[in-house]
């Protein structure tokens, strides 16, 4: 499945992940405030090659990927995924 950020860049989205209860279980801990748990969230979602994607998308100037705008493209790339399975 494929997720596509306001800006246009796509991404593909594991199927498996999408209604897998481990990955579940690492959104709810981010919600108990173990945020750490994002980096383990991404992964899962995107897969190794997704995320190397997504950070060099998202990459400034300065060649840093700042975790707010990781955090803003997952959150955005859980939306879409919600959308398409809905």
């Amino acid at each position: 499945m494929k997720a596509k950020l306001n800006d246009g860049f796509e991404v593909e989205i594991l199927d498996s992940t999408v209604d897998d209860w481990e990955f579940l279980e690492v959104l709810s801990s981010i919600d108990e405030g173990e945020t750490g748990q994002i980096v383990k969230a991404a992964k899962m979602l995107l897969g190794e090659d997704g995320v190397k994607s997504l950070k060099e998308h998202l990459r400034d100037e300065n060649g840093r990927v700042k975790s707010t705008a990781m955090v803003d493209a997952l959150s955005e790339i859980m939306s879409s995924a919600s959308e398409s399975k809905n």
